[in-house]
């Protein structure tokens, strides 16, 4: 893929308003309009102390490098992953407008987004679910953006990849790679 592709992750509380309103959106409602803070990384620390003065002194510059690069790195084009856990799909869209302030909602910080693939999760390696299973809100998908951008191919299919067997956490619900796996192992062999 080309180097100049980006690909960002981000998670949500509310899956509808990002597949239905057609868009990515953060919070922190208290900082206000993002494009008023001046353009340096420091200025939004700032502000965010200056938003969140209890904030934990190892969160501010997580928190605020979200926040930038949310409004000053992300560009119309770029891509973005979103895991839903509504559906347990992998979307992916593509960048489609500049950074807006909406203070009517709870998610004020938005980017208009096309939704371009909704795909299960067993079309993507462990490696790659682990990486936008990040506990970050918003990040750079850097070690697996390939694999996301091929599954915009059109004669993409997906693969169902056999799960890291020693990644049991969650083991025995529905939808977890291991129970997947291992009921069509069962159903293809008659167990």
């Amino acid at each position: 893929m080309a180097a100049s592709i980006t690909v960002w992750g981000i998670h949500t509380m509310d899956d509808p308003l990002f597949l239905n309103q057609n868009l990515i959106a953060i919070g922190w409602e208290k900082m206000g309009n993002l494009s008023a803070i001046p353009v340096s990384r420091d200025a939004y620390k700032e502000a965010y102390i200056a938003a969140y003065p209890d904030a934990k002194k190892g969160s501010i510059a997580t928190s605020a490098g979200m926040l930038y690069r949310f409004v000053h790195e992300v560009q119309e084009g770029d891509y973005v992953v979103f895991p839903s856990k509504i559906d347990r799909k992998i979307n992916i869209g593509i960048v489609e407008s500049t950074y807006f302030y909406d203070a009517a909602t709870l998610y004020p910080n938005r980017r208009k987004v096309k939704w371009l693939k909704h795909l299960p999760r067993t079309a993507f390696s462990q490696g790659a679910l682990h990486e936008v299973g990040s506990a970050l809100s918003f990040f750079q998908v850097k070690n697996y953006a390939d694999e996301y951008l091929k599954a915009l191919d059109k004669n993409f299919k997906g693969d169902i990849v056999e799960p890291d067997t020693d990644d049991f956490a969650g083991y025995g619900l529905p939808n977890h790679p291991v129970t997947t796996w291992r009921r069509q192992r069962n159903r293809h062999y008659g167990l």
